[in-house]
C-alpha cells in the first residue's frame, strides 16, 4: 500500500480521503446504481468491507484526553496510522476500587468523535488578524512572528500609555490541562497582567457549600453513589450531564437503592428514577425546609452529630442577632470565639475549634486555596464534645462584661421554631405544588434510611438564591448525620473541576507567587466595564450600592483599578463571549475599551470570531498535558499523537515564544525594567523568556507537567511513564484522606476525625450574622422566591446538554444528527399553542436585556410557564440573532460580595459572586421577518 503523509492529508478530504488512507482507489461504484442494473440488483459493497477491516489495523497507540470542561477525566486511547488519527476509544484500564463497580469503560458520545476537532472544517490552522469589523469573520493570514509582534508591542503600549494592570488573561479550569492553564496565568504573573477566576462566573461555584463548610467545593467521587441507600438527584440529570458516571445510579438502583428525581421537567434520569417529585422552578429551598419540618417534627434528627459537628447549639443574642462572642464577655476576649450552653454545668462555654482558637504552634503559614482556613494542622479530637452536652433547646441568660445581661437562645432552637411555624407540608405544598404526602414520604425515608445521598447540578446552583438551597441541602445532611460516611452528604456536580494536584499548579503558574499575582473576579469585571444592567432595583435589592462598598472596602477585587479600562484581554482555552451573560452589554459596552483582544484556540468558536487575531492552539491529540477531576481519584494523560498539524502550537510553547517577543521589544524600547507599584517590584522584562521557562528547566510541556506531579503531595513521587503505563490514583486529597479500594468522599477530617471545620465557627456554620446577611433576611437558610425582575411571562431555563460541553461540540456535525440538527426553544404545547406557534417554526425570545431568533421545539415535558434551550450554542449557528446569553443579564447577590467575614472572604475561585441565569423571564412570539431558506 502506497504511503500516505500527513501533508498528504491535509490536501484531500471526504472520501478521497478515505481511499488513500485505507489501502487504493475508493470504489465509487458502491455508492451508486449504474443505470445497467436493475433495481433489485446486488451491489459491490467490496471497497466498504476493506475499508472497515483497515480501520481496525493501527501503527501507533497513545495517551489521549479530552481537554475540555466536562469533568469526566476519561482516558482514552489514540489510534492512529501513517501519521494519521484514525479513532479513539476508552482506554479500559483504570483501577478498581473494592465493592463498587468500576469505572471502565469510561466516555461518552463527544469523546468517541474527537477526531472531528482534529481534521474538521473548524481547525484554526494558522495565525489570522481581523480585516473586517469584529464578528464578521473577515481574516487575512499572518506568521507567528508577526502576530506576536503585534501583541508584544500592545502589551508594552499598554504598560506604557495606561498601567500594567489593564492587561487581562482569561482561561478556565486548571484541573483539565494543568500544563495549558499555568502558561498564561504564568506569564501573567511574570508581567502583572490579571487573571480571572471562572468557577463562579459561569455557575459552577457552590457558593452555599462555601458559606456552611469554608471549602472551595469539595464532593464524593461518583463510585460512591453505589453505596448510598437513598439517592436524590436534586436538579441534577447524570444520564445528560455526566454520561461517563451514569452507570454508577443505575447499578445502585438495581443493588436496592432508591432514586429520588427532583426536577419540574421530566428528564432522562427521572426516567430511572423510583419517585418523580416536579416542584415548581426556583422553590427547591422550600421543599428542603418541609423536608427539615418533618425530620424535626418526627424526631429522627441525629442529634449527636447536630452537637458536635455544627454550628446549631451556638448561642445568639436576643438584641442583636449576633452570635455571643468572648468579645462580648469578657474584656479583651476574642470577637471570633463563640459559645455554647453547657446542660451539664449550666454555664455558657466556648466551643472548641472556632475561628479564634489557634493550633498549637500557631496557625500554619501555608493557606490551601480550596479552605477558608487551615485547620489540618489541628490535633484529631479538637470539636469532640467529651464532657460537655451542648443545649439546642431553650433560652438563657448571660452577663456581659458590661454588666448588663442579655438573653441567648441557640441557633437549633430559633429555627427549629421557625422551620416547626413556616414549612409545614400544608404550607409547602403550598409553595412548590408537591403533594403535602409525598413531602411527608420522602422525608421520612431520608430521615430513616442511611446512608441517604443528595446529588445536586445546575438545576438548583444557577438561581440568584442557589446559596440558600445548597445551605438547606446540607442541613438536612447534617440533622441525619449523613456527612462524611460513604454513601452520604451533599454532592454538588456541575462543571467543578478539582485540581488535586493545586500545589503543584500554583508553583507553575506563580513563579512570584499567589500574592504578587492580580487577581479579577470575573462576574464583577464583567458587571462594571460592561455597564451592565439587571433590573435588580424592581425587586428591591440595590446591587450597585453594595458592589461599591465591597470595592471600596477591598472585601472583593476590581482591575484595573483607578477606574482605569481594561485594554487587551488575552483569551485561551475557553469561549469567554460565548458563556458571557448580558452578552448584549457585553458586545455594546465592554468590547469597545478593549483596544486588543488575542483568542488561543483549536477552533473558530464565538469568542474566536469577535476577536482582533486569533492564534492556532495544538489539539487534544497534539499535545503533552494531565486530566484530573472530581468525579474520581485517577490522573490521567494526554500525549501527541502526531505532531501539531499546520501552524498550530502547544499554549506552553505559545506564551514562551510571547515571552521572548515581549522581551525583545522591551530591550529595544528601553523598558527592560517596569516598576509595579501595587506590589513595590520591580519587573525584568529582559530576562522574561529565561523567568517563563525557568532558564531552560521548563522549556517543554513535559518539564512542565512533572513539575506539577513533582510539587504536589497528592502526585509526589509519580512519573508521566506511571501514568503513562495506567491511571494513577492519587495519594491525598482536600478534606479527607484517600483510602485503599474506598471511594473518596469529603470531610472525613472533620466528621471522623475531629478537626475543626474551616469556617469562622469551626463547625458546619448554617447562621451567618454578617450584616448583609441579616439585611437580606438569610442568616439562616430560608426559602426566598424566584427573582422576578424580569417583568414577562415565561421563566428561561438553560441546561446543560447531552450533544456537548458547553459550546464545545455544539458545531460537531455527528452530534447534531442526533438531535434536530441545530438550537431549539423547547416549549410547552400550551404556551405554544397561544402563541400560534408550530414545532419547527422560527420564534422571537427577548426580555429587556436582549434578543434571540431561533426554531420552536414543542415539548411535552416542558412544564407550563417555562422555554428551555441547552445554554450557549454558538452565535454563528442556526440562529438569526443573538444566542441564550442575550437576554441572561448578569445579576449579582449581594451576599457573595462579602469578604470581612471569616471564611467569607475572596481567593479565586474559593469565593464571590457566580452565574444566576435561571432568574430570567422572557416573552416569545412568533416571528415575522426574513428567514434562511
Amino acid at each position: 500500500m502506497q504511503k500516505t503523509t500527513r501533508r498528504d492529508l491535509l490536501q484531500l478530504s471526504g472520501a478521497a480521503y478515505l481511499g488513500t488512507l485505507f489501502g487504493g482507489p475508493f470504489p465509487l461504484k458502491a455508492l451508486a446504481q449504474t443505470a445497467t442494473q436493475s433495481a433489485d440488483a446486488q451491489h459491490d459493497y467490496s471497497g466498504w468491507e476493506q475499508l472497515y477491516r483497515d480501520k481496525w489495523s493501527w501503527d501507533k497507540k497513545t495517551r489521549g484526553a479530552h481537554l475540555i470542561n466536562c469533568t469526566g477525566a476519561c482516558p482514552h486511547w489514540v489510534y492512529s496510522k501513517n501519521g494519521i488519527v484514525i479513532r479513539e476509544e476508552a482506554s479500559k484500564d483504570m483501577p478498581a476500587l473494592a465493592g463498587v463497580p468500576e469505572y471502565n469503560p469510561r466516555g461518552c458520545n463527544k469523546g468517541a468523535c474527537g477526531t472531528d476537532y482534529l481534521y474538521g472544517p473548524h481547525r484554526v490552522k494558522y495565525p489570522l488578524i481581523r480585516t473586517g469589523a469584529r464578528g464578521e469573520g473577515k481574516w487575512r493570514r499572518a506568521s507567528w512572528d508577526e502576530a506576536l509582534g503585534i501583541i508584544a508591542t500592545k502589551i508594552l503600549d499598554t504598560i506604557r500609555d495606561h498601567a500594567v494592570d489593564c492587561i487581562s488573561v482569561y482561561s478556565p479550569v486548571p484541573a483539565v490541562a494543568p500544563v495549558s492553564f499555568s502558561a498564561g496565568h504564568r506569564f501573567a504573573n511574570l508581567t502583572g497582567a490579571h487573571v480571572h477566576t471562572f468557577f463562579d462566573w459561569y455557575g459552577d461555584h457552590p457558593t452555599g457549600q462555601t458559606q456552611t463548610c469554608g471549602v472551595q467545593g469539595d464532593t464524593a467521587e461518583t463510585a460512591d453513589w453505589f453505596n448510598a441507600k437513598l439517592v436524590m438527584l436534586w436538579g441534577s440529570s447524570p444520564a445528560v450531564t455526566r454520561i461517563p458516571d451514569a452507570h454508577f445510579l443505575s447499578e445502585a438502583a438495581l443493588n436496592g437503592t432508591r432514586v429520588v428525581s427532583i426536577t419540574p421537567d421530566y428528564n432522562p434520569s427521572t426516567i430511572k428514577a423510583d419517585t418523580w417529585i416536579h416542584p415548581k422552578p426556583g422553590t427547591d429551598t422550600a421543599l428542603a425546609l418541609g423536608f427539615a419540618h418533618v425530620i424535626i417534627r418526627d424526631k429522627l434528627v441525629d442529634l449527636a452529630n447536630v452537637k458536635e459537628q455544627t454550628d446549631l447549639p451556638y448561642l445568639v443574642r436576643s438584641d442583636n442577632k449576633r452570635f455571643l462572642r468572648e468579645a462580648d464577655v469578657v474584656e479583651g476576649g476574642s470577637p471570633a470565639k463563640f459559645y455554647i450552653w453547657d446542660a451539664k454545668t449550666k454555664k455558657a462555654v466556648i466551643a472548641k475549634g472556632c475561628w479564634g482558637e489557634e493550633p498549637p504552634g500557631g496557625r500554619p503559614a501555608l493557606q490551601p486555596p480550596f479552605l477558608g482556613r487551615n485547620t489540618l494542622t489541628f490535633p484529631d479530637g479538637t470539636i469532640a464534645l467529651g464532657d460537655l452536652d451542648p443545649a439546642l433547646e431553650g433560652s438563657f441568660k448571660v452577663t456581659l462584661k458590661d454588666g448588663k445581661s442579655v438573653d441567648v437562645k441557640p441557633v437549633y432552637a430559633l429555627y427549629a421554631e421557625r422551620i416547626l411555624r413556616d414549612y409545614t407540608p400544608k404550607k409547602v405544598s403550598e409553595i412548590t405544588g408537591v403533594a403535602e404526602k409525598t413531602i411527608v414520604d420522602v422525608a421520612k425515608a431520608y430521615g430513616s434510611v442511611k446512608p441517604a445521598m443528595i446529588v445536586s447540578g445546575g438545576g438548583t446552583n444557577h438561581w440568584y438564591w442557589s446559596d440558600i438551597e445548597i445551605r438547606a441541602f446540607h442541613l438536612l445532611s447534617s440533622l441525619t448525620g449523613n456527612e462524611g460516611k460513604n454513601g452520604g452528604g451533599v454532592n454538588h456536580y456541575i462543571g467543578q473541576w478539582k485540581p488535586v494536584a493545586a500545589p503543584g499548579v500554583l508553583a507553575l503558574s506563580f513563579p512570584l507567587t499567589p500574592a504578587r499575582q492580580r487577581f479579577a473576579q470575573t462576574t464583577i469585571w464583567t458587571y462594571v466595564h460592561a455597564d451592565a444592567y439587571d433590573a435588580m432595583e424592581t425587586v428591591g435589592i440595590d446591587t450597585r450600592k453594595y458592589l461599591r462598598a465591597s470595592l471600596e472596602q477591598r472585601m472583593m477585587p476590581i482591575f484595573p483599578r483607578e477606574g482605569r479600562d481594561p485594554k487587551v484581554f488575552i483569551v485561551y482555552r475557553g469561549n469567554f463571549l460565548n458563556q458571557a451573560k448580558g452578552q448584549k452589554y457585553v458586545l455594546q459596552n465592554l468590547w469597545p475599551k478593549l483596544d486588543l483582544i488575542v483568542n488561543l484556540n483549536l477552533r473558530m468558536d464565538s469568542m474566536a470570531l469577535y476577536s482582533d487575531i486569533v492564534l492556532p492552539a495544538a489539539h487534544w491529540y497534539e499535545k503533552l498535558d494531565l486530566n484530573m477531576t472530581e468525579e474520581h481519584t485517577f490522573i490521567n494523560m494526554t500525549e501527541p499523537a502526531t505532531p501539531p498539524m499546520h501552524e498550530s502550537k502547544h499554549d506552553w510553547d505559545v506564551f514562551a515564544l510571547l515571552a521572548k517577543k515581549v522581551q525583545d521589544l522591551a530591550v529595544q524600547r528601553g523598558m527592560s525594567r517596569v516598576f509595579d507599584e501595587q506590589f513595590n517590584l520591580s519587573r525584568d522584562f529582559s530576562t522574561l523568556y529565561a523567568q517563563q521557562t525557568d532558564n531552560g528547566k521548563l522549556e517543554t510541556a513535559e518539564q512542565a507537567a512533572q513539575f506539577i506531579l513533582d510539587n504536589a503531595p497528592a502526585t509526589k513521587g509519580m512519573t508521566l511513564d506511571m501514568i503513562r503505563e495506567r491511571p494513577q490514583r492519587f495519594k491525598a486529597n482536600w478534606t479527607s484522606p484517600i483510602k485503599e479500594g474506598v471511594p473518596y468522599v469529603p470531610f472525613q477530617f472533620y466528621t471522623a476525625n475531629k478537626k475543626p471545620w474551616p469556617t469562622l465557627t469551626g463547625r458546619q456554620q448554617f447562621y451567618i450574622d454578617h450584616d448583609w446577611f441579616l439585611e437580606m433576611g438569610v442568616e439562616l437558610p430560608v426559602y426566598k422566591p424566584p427573582v422576578d425582575a424580569d417583568a414577562f411571562p415565561l421563566r428561561f431555563n438553560t441546561p446543560h446538554s447531552r450533544h456537548a460541553i458547553h459550546s464545545t461540540f455544539k458545531d460537531n456535525v455527528l452530534m447534531l444528527r442526533l438531535q434536530r440538527g441545530g438550537p431549539v426553544l423547547e416549549m410547552p404545547p400550551g404556551e405554544a399553542k397561544s402563541r400560534s406557534l408550530r414545532d419547527n417554526d422560527w420564534a422571537e425570545v427577548w426580555n429587556d436585556h436582549g434578543r434571540m431568533i431561533c426554531r420552536v421545539k414543542i415539548h411535552n415535558r416542558e412544564p407550563e410557564g417555562r422555554v428551555t434551550m441547552t445554554h450557549t450554542p454558538e452565535l454563528y449557528m442556526d440562529l438569526i440573532e443573538g444566542s441564550t446569553q442575550s437576554v441572561c443579564p448578569i445579576r449579582i447577590n449581594p451576599t457573595s460580595l462579602v469578604g470581612n467575614y471569616g471564611h467569607l472572604v475572596f481567593r479565586p475561585n474559593y469565593y464571590g459572586p457566580g452565574g444566576t441565569q435561571r432568574d430570567a423571564r422572557v416573552q416569545v412570539r412568533r416571528f415575522t421577518g426574513v428567514v434562511p431558506t
